[in-house]
Order: structure tokens, then C-alpha cells, then sequence
């Protein structure tokens, strides 16, 4: 016969790993979703740095006079327009490739729009709020006919939303 403070002890070591397994998963959720806070952060950095990019090139071709260099830009890749680097740019495709991974950037011709597919996707969100699998991104350059000057952005394309709330 198991003496009572015998049961009373597997009882609390059951507590115990209950109250462990209930936070290690709280703890589990809130770290996923502070690693996607993180991964969003760094494709805003990106689009921060890029456009910050296209803006000097677009100064460069305007001192030069080469309007026509201006205006082919969103035919092209931003990372290529721009001469940036990028460890996650995987270059320019017809199309939105099958094999893309998550955390890259690629630009679709077809499209003549820049893409980012997410690693972690728990919060992105679509039309109709379904599921989506990237972000798309479209260059525009609008011109003042009066000044001259040149304003380059990179818009959003769609209606998809990425919030991941902490």
C-alpha cells in the first residue's frame, strides 16, 4: 500500500510538469512571433535601404540628363537599378518561382514587380483573409513637369497585410 503523502507527491510532480508544459508552450508562441516581428523588421530595412538607393541613382541619371534611363526603371530590378547587394536576392524570374525559399527577394518580369516570400507566415494575411504567400512590390516614378524633379517609390501591390502583434 502507497502511504498518502507518497500520492501526494506524484500528484504535485504531475502539476508540476502540467504548469512547465503550459508555459514552455506560451513561452514557444511568443518567441515565433517575435522572430516574425524580427524577419518583418528586416524587409522594411531592406525596402528602406533600397529606396534610399534608388533615390541616389535617380539624382545621378537626372545630373546627367538621361530621363530615359529614369523612366525604364520599373521595368527593372531594384536591387540591379540601384547596384545593391543582397544576400537574400535571388536574381530576376518569369514568374513567381515553385522553389523559392523563405526570407528571399526576387524580381518577377512577367510582373515587373519586386517580391519577398516570408520564412514565417502566421500573420500574413490576403484578399478575403485568406492565406497569402508573399509580399509584392511595384517601383513607380512620378516626375513633376514643372521642377523636374523625379520621386521614386516602391508601393505595396495588393491587398495583403503582414502584422505580427507582439
Amino acid at each position: 500500500m502507497i502511504p498518502a503523502s507518497r500520492q501526494r507527491n506524484y500528484l504535485q510532480s504531475g502539476l508540476y510538469v502540467i504548469i512547465v508544459g503550459i508555459l514552455a508552450t506560451v513561452l514557444l508562441e511568443r518567441l515565433l512571433t517575435y522572430a516574425e516581428v524580427a524577419e518583418k523588421s528586416a524587409m522594411e530595412a531592406t525596402l528602406i535601404r533600397l529606396q534610399s538607393a534608388l533615390y541616389t541613382r535617380v539624382a545621378y541619371l537626372s545630373l546627367r540628363g538621361e530621363q530615359e534611363a529614369i523612366e525604364a526603371l520599373p521595368t527593372r530590378s531594384p536591387f540591379v537599378s540601384a547596384a545593391m547587394q543582397s544576400t537574400n536576392y535571388l536574381g530576376e524570374f518569369v514568374g513567381l518561382p515553385s522553389e523559392a525559399q523563405g526570407g528571399s527577394w526576387l524580381f518577377d518580369r512577367l510582373r515587373n514587380e519586386l517580391v519577398y516570400v516570408p520564412r514565417l507566415k502566421r500573420y500574413l494575411v490576403g484578399l478575403e483573409e485568406q492565406p497569402a504567400s508573399h509580399l509584392r512590390f511595384r517601383l513607380q516614378v512620378f516626375r513633376a513637369p514643372d521642377t523636374g524633379f523625379t520621386v521614386v517609390s516602391l508601393k505595396p501591390v495588393g491587398s495583403v497585410r503582414w502584422e505580427p502583434a507582439p
